[in-house]
């Protein structure tokens, strides 16, 4: 067989890719079975067959191109306005670029062969306007040209002549597949069988230098630098323009980030860590990064370990095909030829997913032909109607090479990916490489290094290395047009409009507004800005201005707050917290690892039974309530005293004291009732407390966002997260009017269901062991609002419901398009599907019922009732990705159907973004 590089690709005929007849399957598994026992047997039936074509091919080009130029027309005698052409050529199934393409005017002889990057570039003068494309094992393929024009970067896919595709489904078409008696089956049911004797975690233990380079850049982009007035002004821009590796188009480079790594692997006990040695961010989102960005960016482009059942990228799991659970059933496999790869010998087989709107890929495997049946390289890509926003293209190749030990392991890796914010609009390409050296299976020092807290550790100078330490050390050069990203930023900073575009982004990331000219003067930002106008009952209109001090101030001493103002209420309300982070920051008090101790005093107002866990309650978004108007509310006046520490292995420690003076407000009344039946009235209940609270979150990776862990930007949710917290109130200490212990206990995890979506799950639980008011006692968390929010009732009143213990859980299922995208025309749409459980079961025991135990207690507020025999319920079904952007869901409540003053269904909305 030919080389990876010959001129050529030669395929079976469409029944042998189908593996009819079965004797072929047998014939092809022999060779392997042969060639692992080192035996110097005949070629089967099968093999014969494709050396045969092979041999036929060359008599075959020698025909096609004499025919050519026997039957090519004669130039014009006068010349004609030049049309020329130029793009790539792709595979139709994998979209992989093809080298040694023919690509020709038609009818004429000036034609031209693609290089190794399937690239191709002609032109003439006589009026030749179709081009054809053509190589053998493919079909050919006829392309109208724009007369007089330029048309530039055409992205032309050949369909290969083994089987028919359909170009929009990318599944067999015509063709009856089977699984029974199908060599392609039997093949890679050989492959899955074993693949944990052929990956690298079978050894025992390992080490190797990982180098990563991921690349952002404007897509196709070709502005008119002559005729447009703006870009006319910038035409500097030309000198630093580049290719696409993926699809030849012209690229500006804006984002470079590097990082160099080891890993360490132990088998048993089963130990990964990774140590970042270097790290380095140049481009237009150095400035804006505080952390959050560069955690996004991990958990969003994660290796690819094709042996897994599933394979994470995107922030979804996607069916491997090798998977031990799916594989057969979820694709479709076809033997396409055996080819030489790098030296091995080895099956091309070329696989398409069943549904190809499902979370799967397109792409070849390339098996070697030893008998062990190992890898040499996979081609990965997405189908065009998958269900997936934002990407027009995925693209993965990895490549494994042979250890002296015959241990296969991964060499390289490159994912190439085409994505947008709003469809026609400038769209980005993102190239990340990964290459890896040095592969030991003796790690020196192990004890030291495995012992090691936490998956992932960064050296202290990691972001400090000097260029002359990333020429030595990076595996790859950086393209010329990359090195000379910080002379285009130079550039580019000098341009009123630029440095107004990358202030806003700033903005719309971190929320806050820097008051200095530079970041790295910066000492005091403004916001979030998201609270500067809110309203509610209380005050009606509200205004809140705040900011914080930055690093550039002080880097362990930290001081933030606001001033809000009622127009109603016509109230000042202020928070002030003073922070001293034990370590040192770069920019603000949230950097990871936290290791803060923390002074708070705040007066404000406050739902009892209502809090935004997730967000800020004064963000503008979730001002707009629905349903009854909660007019019980309160003024609160705190003080709080805490420390946090979070250490690498996910564990979080939160201590606090707490000074806490709740004026009652609105309708909101704290009510005695004495021994004589009269009812008084008291101001407010005072309470002192200490609190500690537990979090362990085993392998969640750490987010560095000024929020913090809990912020909404953080989109690690995978690692399952515990907490448990104990508060214990004592009376008499400044005023204190109880004595209390309040337990909680909560248990979450983001359940994967393969392809089919996943379920994002709670458990709660707690009790209050003591007598006391019912300020003190558990209120459900209520949303009034008109955004969903996480860990809320969406339909139980604030206040419907006390407890003194309690049990709940929450689920919400993301099913991904699972079942619209199996249903015609709705499909299109690209819906997917929510449905959504929030339950609690608790009671209020007589110990903390007013109405039968101590007089002492304050009364329950009119339409607050214990928690009875049955649990509260309620259900959602929802469509997620409207428009890519909107959420709408249905809610149902369940039970208690019959209280006062209740909604029995509404609708919710949020903004959902998700690939």
């Amino acid at each position: 067989m030919k080389k990876e590089g010959d001129t050529g690709r030669y395929q079976l005929s469409s029944r042998e890719a189908r593996g009819i007849p079965a004797a072929a399957g047998k014939s092809l598994l022999s060779i392997i079975n042969s060639s692992s026992a080192g035996k110097a047997t005949k070629r089967s039936t099968f093999a014969t067959t494709l050396i045969k074509m092979k041999n036929r091919t060359h008599y075959t080009t020698a025909i096609l191109l004499l025919w050519l130029f026997l039957t090519a027309g004669t130039a014009a005698s006068n010349a004609q306005i030049v049309t020329s052409a130029s793009g790539i050529v792709r595979d139709s199934i994998t979209g992989e670029p093809l080298s040694y393409v023919s690509v020709f005017f038609e009818t004429s002889t000036i034609g031209a062969m693609t290089d190794d990057y399937g690239r191709f570039s002609l032109r003439n003068d006589q009026g030749l306007v179709r081009l054809a494309v053509s190589s053998l094992g493919y079909k050919q393929a006829s392309v109208a040209l724009k007369a007089g024009q330029a048309n530039d970067n055409l992205n032309i896919r050949l369909h290969p002549t083994a089987f028919n595709l359909d170009e929009v489904v990318v599944k067999p078409t015509r063709e009856r597949y089977s699984r029974r008696d199908n060599p392609a089956v039997d093949l890679i049911r050989q492959v899955i069988e074993h693949k944990d004797d052929n990956r690298i975690e079978a050894r025992d233990e390992y080490a190797v230098e990982v180098y990563e380079k991921l690349s952002m850049s404007l897509d196709n982009f070709n502005p008119n630098f002559e005729e447009n007035k703006i870009w006319k002004k910038l035409s500097f821009v030309k000198n630093y323009m580049d290719t696409s590796a993926m699809t030849g188009k012209p690229i500006l480079t804006l984002s470079v980030r590097e990082t160099l790594s080891d890993i360490y692997y132990r088998k048993n006990p089963h130990t990964q860590k990774t140590i970042v040695k270097a790290r380095h961010t140049q481009g237009v989102d150095q400035t804006v990064d505080e952390g959050g960005i560069t955690s996004n960016l991990e958990e969003i482009f994660q290796p690819v370990n094709i042996f897994d059942n599933n394979i994470k990228i995107l922030l979804n799991n996607f069916v491997s095909p090798l998977s031990s659970l799916l594989a057969t059933a979820y694709y479709k496999y076809y033997i396409m030829d055996t080819v030489d790869v790098a030296g091995d010998s080895c099956v091309d087989l070329a696989f398409v997913p069943v549904n190809s709107q499902s979370y799967g890929f397109t792409g070849r495997l390339y098996i070697t032909l030893d008998g062990h049946y190992s890898l040499k390289k996979v081609i990965l890509n997405t189908p065009q109607s998958i269900n997936l926003n934002f990407i027009n293209n995925l693209h993965i190749e990895q490549e494994f090479k042979r250890m002296p030990d015959s241990t296969w392991v991964v060499n390289t890796e490159n994912t190439h990916l085409n994505f947008y914010l709003v469809q026609g609009t400038q769209q980005i390409y993102a190239h990340q490489t990964r290459t890896y050296s040095g592969y030991t299976f003796d790690v020196e020092k192990r004890d030291s290094v495995f012992n090691l807290l936490g998956p992932v550790h960064v050296l202290n100078d990691a972001t400090e290395r000097p260029d002359s330490f990333w020429v030595s050390n990076r595996h790859l050069p950086l393209s010329t047009k990359e090195d000379l990203l910080d002379d285009l930023l130079d550039e580019l900073r000098k341009i009123p409009a630029f440095n107004v575009i990358i202030k806003t982004a700033e903005i719309l990331i971190s929320g806050y507004i820097q008051t200095g000219a530079r970041r790295e003067e910066n000492r005091f930002d403004i916001g979030p800005m998201n609270t500067v106008f809110s309203a509610n009952q209380l005050e009606g209109f509200r205004i809140r201005v705040g900011g914080m001090t930055t690093a550039y101030l002080h880097p362990h001493l930290f001081a933030s707050g606001y001033v809000a103002y009622g127009m109603n209420d016509r109230k000042f309300k202020h928070n002030a917290r003073l922070t001293y982070s034990f370590d040192e920051k770069k920019y603000h008090e949230g950097e990871i690892p936290v290791n803060n101790l923390s002074l708070t005093h705040e007066y404000d107002v406050y739902t009892p039974g209502q809090d935004f866990l997730f967000t800020s309650k004064d963000n503008m978004f979730v001002a707009w309530k629905v349903g009854e108007p909660v007019t019980k509310m309160n003024y609160v006046s705190k003080s709080v005293l805490q420390y946090e520490k979070e250490w690498l292995n996910g564990l979080t420690l939160k201590t606090w004291t707490r000074y806490q003076d709740e004026e009652a407000a609105g309708t909101l009344q704290y009510l005695l009732c004495d021994e004589d039946g009269n009812i008084r009235r008291q101001r407010s209940l005072i309470s002192s407390e200490l609190g500690v609270q537990l979090r362990f979150a085993p392998g969640e990776r750490l987010y560095g966002g000024r929020q913090g862990k809990n912020s909404l930007f953080n989109i690690s949710k995978d690692a399952p997260i515990f907490r448990l917290s104990h508060q214990m109130g004592v009376k008499g200490i400044f005023g204190s009017h109880y004595t209390y212990h309040h337990t909680e206990l909560s248990a979450e995890k983001r359940i994967w269901l393969s392809s089919f979506g996943h379920i994002d799950a709670q458990v709660k639980a707690g009790k209050v062991w003591n007598r006391v008011a019912f300020p003190l006692l558990i209120l459900p968390n209520t949303n009034q609002s008109i955004t969903i929010q996480p860990e809320a009732f969406h339909l139980m009143r604030a206040m419907e419901f006390v407890a003194d213990r309690y049990v709940s859980l929450s689920a919400t299922y993301y099913l991904k398009g699972w079942l619209l995208n199996r249903i015609p025309l709705v499909r299109w749409l690209k819906f997917r599907e929510v449905i959504s459980f929030n339950g609690i079961y608790g009671n209020l025991s007589d110990l903390n019922n007013p109405a039968v135990g101590d007089r002492n207690l304050f009364l329950l507020p009119e339409g607050t009732t214990g928690l009875g025999a049955k649990p509260y319920m309620e259900a959602s079904f929802g469509l997620d990705n409207i428009l890519k952007i909107l959420r709408v869901d249905y809610y149902r409540r369940l039970t208690y159907l019959d209280a006062p003053h209740i909604r029995k269904s509404g609708f919710r909305i949020a903004l959902h973004f998700s690939f």
